[in-house]
């Protein structure tokens, strides 16, 4: 029977070279061929490098397409105040009939440099690859060394892997994708379940580590290393583990975690922490200390953090990356400007703020421990130092003005950015938070003294921390909080207290240690605290099958409500204010169970015979 093609996945596999000849900037009138492309090693590798462009660059004003917001606005880790976002929509969880075109979800329009869907960008990388493999293994371009064969396809089966697993962990399992398929080919192909379609990645990347260099020289710094490779397949692993992903194309419900899968994960997750201890092949991975904990993510005289192992290198290095710092994390004033890009910025809320513990007498405890002390007028007092690094509270001191004098964080009722955020246009109709997002800025990075280059800031997708939380977590749910038979030398705990006391923090109590059920939960808060804002914990509530609890709760804000004849007072950092805490009713989740996988698109599911739409769309 002949079957209909891929209105839009197919399409996309089938795309041109267009995008090549804008990179190796021929001019397109001269008409370039495939074998133009495949004629060295150069061009080769020019066209496979179209891979590192589209890339994810969470620091870009519109990140996968979502308009000066990040898909952490999706989750209960941050709100977007600014009017036209496009939460205001996917918060809804009405995602049908949106599948097409919409940012993160979508499957529909073109690739793009630095912004497009996630989906479309991935799938786009996958007919890249597949079409550098094919001619590598044809032997298909002339004059080329054994050694450069090997970093090209290297190269090529790291980004089908991690394109893959892009798309199969926001729809679940998918046809493997392993040609570039050409008009006349059958098309109609089935879904595997997700650790059918896991399994298939798992065979590119043990051929990427096995061909990828530990290191590049230094104009090839940002390329994929081996290190890279396997940290991938340790998060993949433990993706395939989780409950979610246990569930077939027929219906999503709540299962458990996969016990060979998270053995496996383990595995795999021991396997990165050896590498990295054992000095990573020269490549410098290493867990940094707290006093260089703001350094992982903005660095200055070197291209990357050596706790970053996978990541794209700054992707605004040519245009500047203010416009991306304006949009996401910097309020108005700060800013600069009175249009969208000034008015708009993405706020933490009140759940992430109350997951950072409270130190007291030696230990820490959730604020809801009566044993913490937490006040809740007195608030951010010895609170977990992360706190301190990701979060500017009110009235907080934050940069100068252009003489000299210093500027603070004014989003407290009544004060200079709360007034601005709750009457400009492009604001006023949402809610704002009253925190601000310190983690990805600096204090110079605004409108007066406009060192928004003064640092590189990178897109990080996997760094040494979370390889110690992806080994926690899989040891916890294959062996437990305590035990260690495959003799790794780390448990789960053991993992959990590298991360907390690299930045100060004490072990978790014993108390919290007794068994997997009650040190998940331990392990999934700090998972919270230590990835915040790093464009997991979206994808983290969905694959661990608690988004619908977690948002039947609701997203909360403060408000600071400072003293009367706060506006003489110079020094806001010395204001006693009174809080109130809120729910922010702009920023609440619509989640049902259907909403755990995106839904593939409609006109593919519709038009062909074997390709399962998911359960509920």
């Amino acid at each position: 029977m002949k079957t209909k093609i891929y209105s839009v996945l197919v399409m996309l596999l089938m795309v041109g070279l267009s995008s090549c000849e804008d990179y190796l900037e021929v001019n397109p009138d001269f008409g370039l061929t495939e074998d133009d492309v495949f004629s060295s090693y150069e061009s080769t590798r020019g066209f496979l490098d179209n891979c590192y462009e589209v890339l994810i660059d969470m620091h870009h004003w519109r990140p996968q397409g979502l308009n000066r917001m990040s898909v952490n606005c999706l989750s209960d880790e941050a709100g977007s105040p600014f009017n036209g976002n496009v939460a205001t929509v996917l918060n809804t969880g009405a995602w049908d009939n949106r599948s097409e075109n919409m940012p993160e979800l979508g499957w529909g329009g073109t690739p793009e440099f630095d912004q497009g869907s996630a989906i479309t960008n991935a799938v786009y990388s996958i007919r890249i690859a597949n079409k550098v493999i094919n001619r590598l293994n044809n032997d298909a371009v002339p004059n080329i060394t054994v050694s450069q064969k090997n970093q090209l396809l290297g190269q090529a089966h790291f980004f089908r892997a991690w394109s893959y697993f892009q798309v199969i962990q926001r729809v679940g399992g998918m046809p493997i994708l392993d040609k570039a398929f050409a008009p006349d080919d059958d098309t109609d192909l089935n879904r595997l379940t997700y650790s059918e379609s896991t399994e298939w990645l798992l065979t590119d990347l043990d051929l990427a580590i096995s061909l990828l260099p530990d290191t590049w020289g230094d104009i090839e710094f940002g390329r994929v290393t081996k290190g890279a490779a396997m940290a991938v397949k340790s998060m993949a692993t433990l993706y395939a583990a989780s409950p979610l992903m246990q569930n077939n194309l027929e219906v999503t419900q709540y299962l458990s975690y996969s016990q060979q899968w998270s053995e496996r994960a383990a595995q795999y997750a021991n396997d990165v922490i050896k590498y990295i201890n054992a000095g990573s092949g020269g490549a410098g991975f290493r867990l940094m200390n707290g006093s260089e904990y703001k350094n992982i993510f903005y660095t200055q005289g070197v291209n990357a953090s050596p706790e970053s192992i996978w990541y794209r290198l700054n992707a605004n290095r040519r245009t500047g990356q203010s416009r991306g710092l304006r949009c996401n994390y910097i309020p108005q004033y700060f800013a600069g400007g009175t249009g969208n890009d000034a008015s708009a910025y993405s706020n933490p809320t009140q759940n992430i703020v109350d997951m950072f513990e409270v130190l007291n007498g030696g230990n820490a405890y959730a604020i809801d421990d009566a044993r913490s002390g937490y006040d809740p007028q007195n608030p951010f007092v010895n609170r977990d130092p992360r706190f301190y690094n990701n979060v500017i509270v009110p009235g907080e001191e934050w940069g100068v003005q252009g003489n000299g004098s210093k500027i603070y964080q004014e989003l407290y009722v009544d004060g200079r950015d709360y007034i601005r955020q709750t009457s400009s246009t492009h604001t006023r109709n949402r809610l704002l938070s009253g925190y601000m997002i310190k983690k990805y800025i600096w204090p110079e990075a605004n409108t007066f003294t406009g060192q928004y280059q003064l640092y590189e800031i990178n897109a990080i997708y996997i760094r040494v921390a979370q390889i110690y939380l992806d080994y926690a977590e899989a040891m916890n749910e294959a062996y437990g909080p305590n035990a260690d038979p495959k003799g790794f030398g780390l448990t789960a705990v053991g993992a959990i207290n590298i991360i907390r006391n690299r930045v100060g923090m004490p072990n978790v109590l014993t108390e919290f240690t007794t068994s997997k059920e009650v040190f998940r939960d331990k392990i999934r808060n700090e998972r919270a605290v230590e990835l915040m804002w790093e464009n997991h914990r979206w994808h983290d509530l969905r694959r661990w099958m608690i988004a619908e609890d977690v948002f039947s709760k609701p997203i909360r804000g403060i408000r600071a409500i400072p003293p009367a004849g706060h506006g003489s007072v110079a020094d806001k950092s010395t204001l006693n204010f009174t809080y109130d805490y809120i729910d922010l009713t702009t920023e609440q989740r619509v989640f049902g169970l259907r909403n755990y996988w995106y839904p593939v698109s409609q006109s593919d599911a519709q038009d062909l015979f074997n390709y399962k739409q998911n359960p509920g769309w």
